[in-house]
């Protein structure tokens, strides 16, 4: 793996272990400090509107002026806003703090995840997004650990390291990474044209069917990772009552997560790199849909059977087990087949426009859920996630053979101009 990617590695490990810290405790912390679930709902769901005016600009300027300068800038404002968490303290305050950091997020990870494509052979890319991934979940197994024990301390301390871990990821990118958008011999006159010339990633969404499929399809995959990441504690909580806050099988689901990502990712990434790209992604769903559809139904029948803890928290880890192999199948494959897709000097644009999935995801997730467990219903959330995984699943398995299609025909069109020459 090239320099860049392994500095990465380590940027992604240290920030995650602090922001997974919080993560478990994000939406009780908002639950604890506004009236209603539902307003729980809207500030996690707002995030991603900003995130609109990011992608549109973020993928683009990193197309433009280089991956470095955004990924910097990102991380900083994010660090910022962290504070803001901790000296604010109304409904308010928390949806603007939302917004901004929806907004910085959105800046940084199509300029990161194209600068991982700029370094990397198409045929290592599945390994090294599976890498970052791997990089990530170290801090999702040790982060909410610790996170459980600061939290019977003070939820604003965890606020304060994830503020602190994200001005250092800055740091180590401003200092150590290298600019890797790709440089073409051309005077500045025709560079200026060529920049003024760049789509933006809605003129790529409509110009390219494949990805406005793609992107449609992954709403669902995003809308489940909202829930299971944002909401889900507030399931437990309600269909649990028996368990206090730092009881939560959540905590300790999520940093199994973070374990098994960190043991296998790389492994799981290895060998899906020679496999069919769409065939690779059906698997995922299915067992994706599996864990959605079990944490949905089985809190219910645990408290009404009065399982002891233990066997409910050892339930939990298997079935998130599974969930977590699901998603160490699809994530990774997904952000190869974006860089596949992207010609090289719309590498940015197009992990920007790819990103709308995830944008799209967040604001109906958080706020459909919110809604649904506002009256106590995360059951059938889960359960419409769960059918829907299945059916994105089937149509990932098409898009690829699509692809497929695509880019036999341009194979045989640049042998036929060849041959014409």
């Amino acid at each position: 793996m090239d320099r860049n990617v392994w500095i990465r590695f380590i940027g992604e490990s240290i920030n995650g272990i602090a922001f997974m810290m919080l993560l478990p405790f994000l939406a009780l912390y908002l639950k604890d400090r506004v009236d209603h679930v539902w307003e729980v709902g809207i500030v996690m769901g707002v995030s991603p509107l900003a995130s609109v005016i990011g992608t549109m600009i973020g993928g683009r300027l990193a197309d433009i002026y280089g991956r470095k300068p955004l990924m910097v800038g990102s991380m900083a404002g994010n660090a910022v806003v962290m504070l803001g968490f901790v000296w604010l303290d109304d409904f308010w305050s928390f949806v603007i703090l939302s917004l901004f950091l929806g907004f910085f997020n959105s800046l940084f990870h199509p300029a990161a995840s194209a600068m991982v494509a700029d370094v990397t052979a198409p045929d290592k890319r599945t390994e090294a997004f599976g890498l970052l991934r791997m990089g990530h979940n170290i801090g999702a197994a040790i982060g909410p650990l610790l996170g459980a024990s600061v939290v019977i301390f003070s939820k604003s301390v965890i606020f304060m390291i994830s503020a602190a871990s994200m001005f250092f990821y800055a740091l180590i990118v401003m200092i150590w990474i290298k600019e890797s958008l790709p440089k073409k011999e051309k005077s500045r006159s025709v560079e200026k044209k060529e920049e003024e010339k760049l789509p933006s990633p809605f003129q790529i969404i409509l110009r390219d069917k494949l990805l406005f499929v793609f992107i449609i399809t992954g709403v669902v995959i995003s809308m489940s990772f909202t829930q299971t990441e944002g909401m889900l504690p507030l399931h437990f909580d309600q269909t649990l009552p028996n368990l206090t806050d730092a009881q939560n099988p959540y905590t300790y689901m999520l940093a199994f997560n973070g374990l098994l990502v960190v043991l296998f990712q790389f492994p799981i990434s290895r060998w899906a790199g020679n496999r069919a790209i769409g065939r690779v992604m059906l698997y995922g769903c299915v067992l994706f849909s599996f864990g959605l559809l079990a944490v949905g139904w089985l809190p219910q029948a645990f408290y009404a059977l009065n399982t002891n803890y233990l066997t409910l928290l050892l339930v939990f880890l298997v079935i998130y087990g599974i969930y977590t192999l699901g998603e160490m199948l699809m994530s990774p494959v997904q952000m190869t087949f974006v860089a596949n897709l992207a010609p090289e000097n719309l590498r940015g644009t197009y992990m920007g426009a790819a990103g709308l999935q995830w944008i799209l995801g967040g604001v109906t997730g958080p706020l459909i859920g919110g809604i649904l467990l506002e009256y106590g219903l995360g059951n059938i959330l889960f359960t419409i996630l769960g059918i829907g995984c299945v059916i994105a699943g089937i149509v990932y398995l098409s898009l690829d053979r699509w692809v497929e299609n695509r880019q036999k025909t341009e194979t045989k069109l640049q042998a036929e101009i060849s041959a014409a020459k």
